[in-house]
């Protein structure tokens, strides 16, 4: 199928967002599972200008890695409440979501040891990039933002997503949760394939997903369709065992190399 020419500004440009992050975008707006209120967010600044090329990791393997974040509503916050890392497999058929909890006590690079949730303070979408590839030894792709009005907005198009189960007490699995329903939602409902719906997705995502700068439109229209091939049962979700070293390693080493599988299977939970 031929993707049309983008304009700027279009609607072919929004729908070939829509298209490409029909994964990674969803999983910004999970903000809506630990908050109450929405906010507007500013236009984001470069995120990948400032950093360091010597001190980055490497690719390791084919693939591509999105870091995904969202704000405390809180008026003037820089609280980050979601953190997430989404791995796509080279052939976009496969994905690993890895939750980072946001209490977590990371090294934080020039600002010694803080929780993971207010690195953004200190250095905006930049410093939580360097922070979480110093962390994880992965190298982050592309960063992108989100809140809740973006996660009802886009609920919103595909009918709705019910309700956590009440019995999820941790934040990040209610997190993978709501991301698993919505997810399948979108998958089920169509409307990926409905032009209309589409058009009206897109001009949600357009709204609320705040993206980082080097995300080229020829990026885009190479991962438009791809995606759409993507089985909801095969993204893998995980929480990040920051507290625990040497599982946090493994786990690490298993994401840079695309080995959750083995992962999941030797490491006790």
């Amino acid at each position: 199928m031929t993707v049309p020419e983008p304009a700027g500004g279009t609607r072919n440009t929004r729908l070939a967002v829509l298209s490409a992050f029909a994964l990674c975008l969803l999983v910004t707006g999970l903000c809506a599972v630990i908050t109450h209120e929405g906010r507007e967010m500013p236009q984001l600044p470069p995120v990948f200008s400032s950093l360091d090329a010597a001190q980055r990791p490497p690719r390791w393997t084919e693939g591509l890695t999105f870091l995904l974040t969202s704000n405390d509503p809180a008026a003037y916050s820089d609280r980050s409440e979601v953190i997430m890392l989404v791995r796509l497999s080279a052939d976009r058929r496969a994905a690993t979501v890895v939750s980072i909890p946001p209490d977590s006590w990371v090294a934080v690079p020039g600002h010694g040891v803080a929780r993971m949730s207010s690195v953004s303070a200190f250095g905006g979408p930049a410093l939580m990039v360097r922070t979480v590839e110093t962390l994880t030894g992965v190298r982050v792709d592309h960063f992108a933002m989100t809140d809740l009005t973006g996660f009802r907005a886009l609920a919103q198009v595909v009918g709705g997503v019910g309700p956590v189960d009440p019995s999820i007490a941790d934040p990040c699995e209610r997190q993978q949760e709501a991301l698993r329903a919505l997810i399948s939602k979108v998958m089920a409902s169509g409307v990926l394939n409905s032009p209309g719906r589409a058009h009206g997705f897109a001009d949600a995502v357009w709204r609320h997903v705040q993206f980082d700068d080097i995300l080229t439109t020829h990026a885009l229209r190479s991962l438009a369709f791809e995606l759409r091939e993507l089985d909801p049962a095969a993204v893998t979700f995980v929480t990040a065992p920051i507290s625990d070293g040497t599982r946090a390693g493994q786990l690490w080493e298993a994401l840079r190399h695309n080995q959750i599988k083995h992962y999941l299977e030797s490491t006790p939970r």
